[in-house]
């Protein structure tokens, strides 16, 4: 590239001396000529800086040299810059498009969880509106306690949470909070107040089913018992018991469909007592002894704590319950039943194992759903209802407590029931 400040200047100089010979000025002129070039090079560099400040009010400076140069690139960054901003404009307009389209209210925010940007949807699920609520905190404008309380942990600690509208009271949202970008979170929104209603529908006619089978149920199983009492017929020998046990079966799911809807529903309200774990498993122990399928088992209370457990003993009875008559029913005969109670600075563990013939992997995470069965054959013959590990699940939800559950076939399996602290008592 041809430097033209520096060909200018010794030129300019150059014409200046050679004419300062004729009259014996050369010195003079040579500096009034450098003078005049620099004034005119500091005009340009001004000019050009007026145009950066004001690029629509002035004229960037024309002379050939580093000025233009200078002019050139920064004209060629600004197309760059136009370029790129009509690209993300475009991105953005597609993205707003999307989220849009998408049944959910999207709000993004920042690291300290200021509203940068909110979707349409938003506004009616959360009464958020842009600009109007630009840059202000979202957990000041949803004061829902148990919002509040999610939302100051950490976003790997986020549990999704169901509130009412802080907008509409008719309406219950699903709130999910997950990272954006480096250091943003993005909070999504769904309206989820069809699926509760179904759902409500659902429990209330399993539970009007249950009852309004109940009586005629009692009756049948009245009759049946008379029946085979005074029977004379050989007939009727070999199906009456088969009938009365399959009406005791049908019986027991209606008392667990009951049990399980009044957990589901909060119907019964959950009393809080200290309950001693040892004093509680005594006559579960019992129970378990005379079950059809109690066939030399050996149940084992190992480390059980001194310490009580807050918690509604009614429904922490029917849990242990299911759990233990579980252990006895699916596991062979000679089979290790372990029972135990761990306490420590943070929690409370009551465990379950055996070591019959496992569970493969791919039932360990459907196990706790209703009338789900690994082997539908066997559980019929057991007596099960395949509703007993539902009513465990709910149980502990109610007890903010958590089921874990591993197996492994051949080895055998353990149920573990996680208590936080806030659950354990003293002695």
């Amino acid at each position: 590239m041809i430097n033209w400040d520096n060909w200018r200047l010794i030129t300019i100089v150059s014409l200046a001396g050679f004419i300062g010979l004729f009259i014996d000025q050369m010195l003079l002129l040579m500096f009034i000529a450098t003078f005049i070039y620099t004034l005119w090079l500091q005009n340009n560099w001004q000019q050009l800086y007026r145009w950066l400040k004001r690029p629509k009010k002035h004229k960037p400076p024309s002379a050939e040299g580093a000025v233009d140069d200078v002019c050139q690139e920064i004209e060629q960054v600004r197309k760059q810059n136009r370029a790129r901003k009509k690209k993300l404009s475009g991105y953005l307009k597609r993205f707003q498009a999307t989220t849009a389209a998408l049944p959910y209210g999207i709000v993004v925010l920042a690291e300290d969880g200021r509203i940068l940007w909110a979707n349409v949807l938003s506004e009616r699920l959360l009464g958020i509106k842009l600009p109007r609520d630009t840059h202000i905190r979202i957990n000041n404008l949803i004061r829902d306690p148990q919002f509040q309380r999610s939302f100051s942990a950490p976003v790997k600690e986020w549990q999704d949470v169901v509130i009412t509208s802080p907008f509409n009271p008719h309406l219950q949202l699903e709130l999910k909070l997950v990272s954006y970008l480096d250091s943003g979170r993005l909070l999504i929104a769904q309206d989820i107040t069809p699926t509760l209603k179904l759902q409500t529908m659902r429990r209330d006619f399993v539970a009007n089913v249950s009852h309004e089978l109940r009586t005629p149920l009692t009756v049948l199983r009245g009759y049946l018992e008379v029946m085979e009492q005074d029977s004379p017929c050989e007939q009727w020998a070999e199906a009456l018991p088969v009938m009365r046990e399959q009406a005791q079966r049908m019986s027991m799911m209606i008392t667990d469909l009951l049990v399980l809807s009044q957990l589901e529903t909060g119907e019964k309200g959950r009393l809080e007592e200290s309950v001693n774990i040892a004093l509680l498993l005594d006559p579960i122990m019992s129970d378990a002894k005379k079950l059809d399928q109690y066939q030399q088992h050996e149940i084992r209370l190992e480390n059980i704590s001194k310490q009580h457990l807050i918690a509604d003993q009614e429904e922490l009875r029917s849990a242990l319950s299911n759990l233990i008559f579980n252990a006895v029913k699916y596991t062979p005969i000679n089979s290790i039943i372990s029972v135990q109670w761990l306490v420590d600075d943070d929690a409370g563990k009551l465990i379950i194992s055996d070591n019959g013939e496992g569970i493969a992997p791919e039932h360990l995470d459907r196990l706790t759903e209703r009338f789900y069965r690994v082997d539908s054959g066997r559980s019929q013959e057991r007596g099960g209802t395949g509703l007993g590990l539902a009513i465990v699940k709910h149980v502990l939800q109610r007890h903010n407590a958590t089921l874990e559950i591993s197996s492994e076939v051949g080895v055998g399996t353990r149920f573990i029931c996680h208590f936080p602290a806030s659950q354990i008592g003293k002695v």
